[in-house]
């Protein structure tokens, strides 16, 4: 197993540019995925009730926080927005067995202003993720088209929070992001890209890091940098917590979570 220490070759950055996305990018070990999916579950039993998304953890929990600035991951990202990152949030989809919980076609860039700053989000897997339970899929090249028209439907079953949805896609063009336990993908904000629902026998649990420059617009939220001393007068810079009780984490959660 050849785990990523560096910058992303010449070759995969031209792929990523093209593409909108790149994978699969080794980056942590099966015994590091493995690790870092058990402090999840151990969240998601905390909570009492199954969760199917969970947002801002890297706010309240260390070992969250571990995964969105470890260095190597951060090389990867380097190499496609520079050496100034800051994590401008984070996100788990938890996809249980045999669920219909599904995301919609949609570009992330359509509620968060992120077209206007280089970025580009890290999906982790922490367990195996296929077609069989609903692993991410793209639309290669939709980047290009910049941001497109959405509208917004929701149901019970959608894991985004308004339902947005691009309102025309190919889906015969559509790639399947098939990914091991420990690698990773980075896509850029404009891809269009969702997945289906999981109909296998097993989960599948996904950490998401959004990474921005300084150039992102003003959030009503902290940012946390990661890497690099860029001028970010006009942004709120949160610190990286300390909790290591999980209730007490949970209670930051709280206090965070839109």
């Amino acid at each position: 197993m050849t785990i990523v220490t560096a910058a992303l070759s010449l070759q995969q950055i031209s792929d990523y540019d093209r593409d909108g996305i790149l994978f699969p990018i080794r980056v942590f070990s099966n015994e590091e995925a493995a690790g870092f999916r058990n402090e999840l579950l151990s969240v998601a039993d905390n909570y009492g009730q199954l969760r199917k998304r969970l947002d801002a953890l890297h706010l309240s929990f260390s070992w969250a926080y571990r995964l969105a600035s470890d260095e190597r991951l951060l090389n990867v990202v380097e190499s496609v927005l520079g050496s100034d990152l800051l994590v401008d949030g984070t996100l788990v989809f938890y996809k249980p067995p045999h669920d219909s919980s599904y995301v919609s076609w949609h570009q992330d860039s359509v509620y968060s202003d992120w077209h206007q700053t280089p970025s580009t989000s890290a999906w982790i897997a922490l367990t195996p993720s296929h077609g069989a339970n609903g692993c991410m899929r793209v639309i290669p090249g939709s980047q290009k088209l910049g941001p497109l028209e959405h509208i917004n439907i929701r149901d019970g079953s959608n894991l985004l929070i308004r339902g947005e949805q691009v309102t025309s896609v190919d889906e015969h063009r559509a790639v399947e992001v098939v990914l091991n336990p420990g690698e990773v993908s980075i896509h850029h904000s404009n891809l269009v890209h969702g997945s289906s629902a999981n109909t296998s026998d097993l989960p599948r649990v996904g950490f998401i890091v959004r990474f921005v420059t300084n150039r992102v617009p003003n959030r009503d939220r902290p940012l946390l940098r990661v890497r690099g001393l860029a001028d970010c007068g006009h942004l709120t810079i949160g610190n990286p917590p300390i909790a290591t009780d999980c209730q007490a984490a949970l209670s930051a959660l709280g206090a965070t979570s839109p």
